[in-house]
């Protein structure tokens, strides 16, 4: 099944904005765990949606999560992690591609989505 130009941009906005929420979960919350969750989950939804840019979906929620700390910190916000951390920030984009390529997976399972 292919997804036309319009189904592609229609995703890649709900892709921005799916990050854009787990950013800002991110940004706001202490503990990791619910970011990681959301960004898994919205992987396997973008891999499931169209698993034929996994690679693009991977890489916006990547850097979605990223830029919202990195935005945070040049805003000045207190955020619940420290600085010294930040080498650590290629971890979201191991998750995001997780995610996709779960999705992926489920995708390719699914008998109807042939």
């Amino acid at each position: 099944m292919s997804i036309s130009f319009g189904g592609k941009m229609l995703v890649a906005l709900f892709a921005m904005a799916l990050g854009a929420v787990v950013g800002v979960v991110d940004v706001t919350r202490a503990s990791l765990e619910l970011p990681a969750a959301l960004l898994l989950a919205s992987g396997v939804l973008l891999g499931a949606l169209n698993p034929r840019l996994a690679w693009v979906w991977a890489a916006v929620m990547g850097l979605c999560l990223v830029s919202a700390r990195a935005a945070a910190d040049a805003l000045g916000l207190q955020t619940s992690y420290s600085a010294a951390l930040l080498p650590l920030s290629v971890l979201p984009l191991a998750i995001a591609v997780f995610g996709v390529v779960a999705g992926l997976a489920l995708r390719r399972l699914a008998p109807e989505a042939r």
